[in-house]
């Protein structure tokens, strides 16, 4: 493997999967953070066509958290029966991390981005490929949600 990659790895890798587990769960977290790498493995001109490695992967990231969490309220609609056993990340304020868990996905990945990443609204705009006039009203509304629930 190049060098370049596992500098990358080394360096990347913590961040990605902190906001990864955050957003789906420690095991689909990690997951997704190998599949935003080997994305990135696959592009044959990375390192000349991508200048910010860091906020690329972060990118995928989030958009794989994001189809994950869809995906799994889709399951979730269709068989309600069945109980969900996920692994939780570890966090200093579990009353916060349950109150973002249940935001639907894009204001979950806005809410993680902005407060996390300290992403600004141009750039959560284009990791979830929305106008960056509607990030402030998804951040308000994820932030009217979090009050409620944490008062």
């Amino acid at each position: 493997m190049d060098l370049r990659w596992e500098q990358i790895y080394a360096e990347c890798r913590p961040p990605l999967y902190r906001a990864a587990a955050f957003l789906v769960g420690d095991a689909e977290g990690e997951e997704i953070v190998q599949d935003a790498f080997e994305r990135a493995m696959r592009q044959k001109d990375f390192f000349d066509e991508v200048a910010q490695p860091l906020a690329w992967l972060r990118t995928v990231v989030v958009r794989l958290a994001v189809s994950k969490l869809r995906r799994r309220t889709l399951w979730e609609r269709i068989f309600p029966l069945l109980e969900r056993h996920d692994t939780m990340a570890a966090s200093p304020d579990p009353d916060l991390e349950a109150a973002i868990r249940k935001l639907p996905p894009r204001q979950r990945a806005a809410i993680v981005l902005r407060y996390y990443f300290d992403a600004d609204y141009a750039e959560i705009a284009s990791t979830l490929g929305l106008s960056e006039a509607s990030i402030s009203k998804t951040l308000s509304r994820a932030r009217a949600v979090l009050k409620e629930d944490l008062a």
